[in-house]
């Protein structure tokens, strides 16, 4: 039987940046934006992308 897989929990995240601020804040706020946001579903629906694929018969 195999051993348990224990997932770390996480306390906090140190971040060295070589570059200006707003560059850094601007990923900051996406990777928060991403981490709020990831259990939540996606805001198109899947009518979007049904049947809405074109096939191309050609070679490269």
């Amino acid at each position: 039987m195999p051993r348990q897989r224990e997932i770390p929990k996480i306390n906090s995240v140190t971040v060295i940046y070589n570059g200006d601020g707003k560059t850094f804040d601007t990923f900051m706020e996406s990777m928060i934006n991403d981490y709020l946001n990831s259990d939540s579903m996606s805001k198109c629906s899947d009518s979007d992308f049904i049947e809405k694929v074109e096939l191309v018969d050609k070679t490269a």
